[in-house]
């Protein structure tokens, strides 16, 4: 009977294995931009504008609603040492991340202060992909826009993401946390995703443009960028980016 009971388990242990081997790696990706692309190779261009996109794609092996991607609840974003973050350069937001629960997008920028605001609108969004019908892998997803905007937060390298669907009627709040980056980058955005009433979020675009709060130079003229998502039920994924630059040159002394 023991022997039968460690082949059981010995048999659970290879399914479980082979699961987390088939399933896809590749159902994110990650694209950024940073303007301008000419900079200093030393000093820090001080009216630096970073893009950052996040795309998230179902997969169809292992998720069980087949026509919207896993669902994600923690994303970290390491940038390289070409960047340069000063959360410093606007103001923090007069609430916590609780206090921006259930509101609208306007409120929030009254809640908070809106020089606290550190996104551009064009180019700051999201979608929230639904499967209606998990059982069936060919139904139409309903698609949500969602409308994201950038707040520096009101702790110490903090950041508060309020995405507001008013389709749905719905906010979630997103807190990142500025950290010390793995080996090989310089900072990394660790943001906790809340759970979220229906569906996943398909696409996460910001675009984040304050006077001084990103700086950039071009001490690497191909920097690298990378995002790695945790999600509850995929296993982990890991995206690549990487974004040219320019080195200006240095004038000649007369």
């Amino acid at each position: 009977m023991r022997i039968y009971k460690i082949a059981a388990l010995t048999l659970v242990f290879v399914l479980g294995l082979t699961g987390y081997a088939v399933a896809r790696d590749d159902i994110q990706t990650l694209d950024v931009r940073v303007t301008p692309s000419k900079l200093d190779k030393k000093k820090f261009n001080k009216s630096a504008k970073i893009y950052v996109d996040i795309d998230t794609v179902a997969d169809p092996e292992v998720s069980p609603n087949l026509d919207q991607p896993p669902s994600a609840d923690r994303t970290q974003v390491d940038f390289p040492a070409n960047l340069k973050f000063n959360t410093k350069a606007a103001p923090n937001c007069k609430a916590t991340s609780g206090g921006l629960q259930n509101t609208t997008t306007d409120q929030a920028r009254s809640i908070c202060g809106s020089k606290s605001v550190i996104s551009r609108a064009n180019g700051t969004d999201a979608e929230v992909t639904i499967d209606p019908d998990p059982a069936n892998p060919s139904s139409t997803p309903i698609i949500v826009d969602v409308v994201v905007t950038a707040f520096n937060g009101n702790a110490k390298n903090e950041l508060y993401l309020h995405a507001r669907a008013d389709a749905v009627n719905n906010t979630s709040v997103l807190v990142g946390k500025l950290k010390k980056g793995p080996k090989g980058f310089s900072k990394t955005l660790d943001v906790a995703i809340p759970d979220l009433l229906a569906g996943a979020i398909s696409e996460f675009r910001v675009t984040v443009k304050k006077a001084a709060y990103v700086t950039a130079r071009c001490k690497q003229k191909t920097a690298t960028f990378q995002a790695r998502t945790q999600y509850e039920n995929h296993s982990p994924t890991e995206a690549l980016s990487t974004a040219k630059c320019k080195q200006k040159k240095k004038k000649k002394k007369k």
